[in-house]
């Protein structure tokens, strides 16, 4: 029988047998809160305030990001917002027990859903991979320590082989279920029944792509060049481009014989200045990106191949192309287009967030209107592209993670 591991504050982890269990999950259903309830409130902005001072240490940007998302006036807001979203006469309850199961690839998004679904009232149950990074593990080690101090044994984040069978075991007790990392992984637990009255929200495979207006880049200075490759930096080379929001393919809307010099100066720019000498770029995404680099120059179809293999590697298509594959490590297929209108064919089922510069908003709600028979259920600045919202992906993750009430 695989060990179960929960995890403890001081980095400990303490060993359980499925018993014990099943039986604190049926515990933690009796001690559900009120949705944004003042302790569980204070328990997040508490950490939250700890990560933006850097407790001690050096954190990434993505961890900031989090503390930022979660800091005390945002917390206000995002209860403000769910409030105002209810429909007259109901009330929101906790949904139950949730049982989480984050990606491999963008650790992070556990934070995201689970501390949404904390802040709503409910019981959650994380499974976690047996090794998480150093930083993941201090943020996950900061909350654990709060939950510690308040006396809260409903928040669970478990370690378990994926060979075992408890992923099931535990979906019989839970009263939701979010499946984050692909189609195969959401194809495993689609048969897996929940309790009675469960739901499962699911996060399949998705890819995503950025559009610029070439006129606009052709328009911006040395400094705003810059600005713009630092942003689309952040969008491409996070999770070593492995999210399902990070764009796999630029598309340009423009001329191409007027906008490549200015195209081919900010990729550069992203390449050369935003990350100098390859520095974090995987040594399997430079053989990935190697591999689909010698594929894509045998197509007819490609123009120029700019090859960096320790940062961007670059793919000028001839024409027009769909959304490439997801390579990784800073691998950017580039597509001229004559306008907005000309993307609704290119579209692909799984495309779930535009990126977009240079455009006016009225614009960016034309496409969004365009492309309402698609997939796609986000259009964001460049350089936003992996900030979380709490309607993600087409969910409104915090209704979705609670029951209404009539109250009449």
């Amino acid at each position: 029988m695989s060990a179960i591991l929960i995890d403890a504050p001081g980095g400990k982890k303490v060993a359980s047998s499925r018993e014990a269990l099943a039986d604190r999950i049926r515990e933690a259903r009796g001690r559900l809160a009120l949705p944004f309830e003042r302790s569980r409130v204070d328990t997040v902005v508490a950490v939250s305030e700890l990560l933006l001072t850097g407790g001690g240490r050096a954190l990434p940007g993505f961890v900031k990001h989090f503390a930022f998302w979660t800091r005390k006036a945002a917390v206000a807001r995002l209860a403000s917002e769910f409030a105002k979203r209810l429909p007259g006469g109901t009330a929101a309850r906790a949904r139950g027990v949730v049982f989480h199961l984050p990606p491999q690839n963008v650790e992070t998004v556990f934070l995201y859903s689970w501390v949404l679904s904390y802040l709503v009232g409910n019981a959650n149950v994380v499974r976690l991979p047996r090794e998480i990074s150093a930083e993941m593990a201090f943020v996950r080690d900061c909350f654990l320590e709060r939950l510690d101090e308040a006396g809260d044994p409903t928040q669970m984040f478990l370690h378990y082989s994926s060979a075992s069978d408890l992923g099931a075991a535990i979906s019989n007790e839970s009263d939701a279920r979010v499946v984050w990392g692909g189609d195969a992984k959401v194809a495993l637990f689609a048969g897996v029944p929940l309790r009675e009255g469960g739901k499962s929200v699911w996060f399949g495979d998705r890819t995503s792509f950025a559009v610029v207006n070439g006129a606009a880049l052709a328009a911006q200075s040395a400094g705003g060049v810059r600005d713009l490759a630092k942003r689309m930096h952040n969008d491409i080379f996070t999770f070593d481009q492995m999210g399902c929001s990070s764009p796999q393919i630029l598309y340009v809307v423009g001329d191409r014989a007027a906008h490549l010099p200015a195209v081919r100066a900010l990729l550069r720019e992203i390449a050369e200045n935003v990350l100098p000498g390859g520095a974090g770029v995987a040594a399997g995404h430079i053989m990935r990106k190697m591999v689909a680099a010698f594929e894509a120059a045998s197509h007819d179809a490609t123009s120029t191949i700019e090859w960096r293999p320790g940062a961007l590697t670059t793919v000028i298509a001839e024409g027009a192309a769909q959304s490439g594959k997801r390579i990784g490590g800073g691998f950017l297929d580039v597509a001229f287009v004559p306008d907005l209108a000309a993307l609704r064919p290119l579209v692909r089922e799984r495309d779930q967030t535009v990126t977009h510069f240079g455009f006016a908003v009225e614009e960016i709600r034309s496409l969004a209107d365009l492309l309402f028979r698609s997939s796609v259920s986000r259009f964001a600045p460049v350089g936003t592209a992996l900030d979380f919202d709490f309607v993600w992906d087409g969910y409104d993750l915090p209704f979705e993670l609670t029951r209404l009430v009539r109250i009449g």
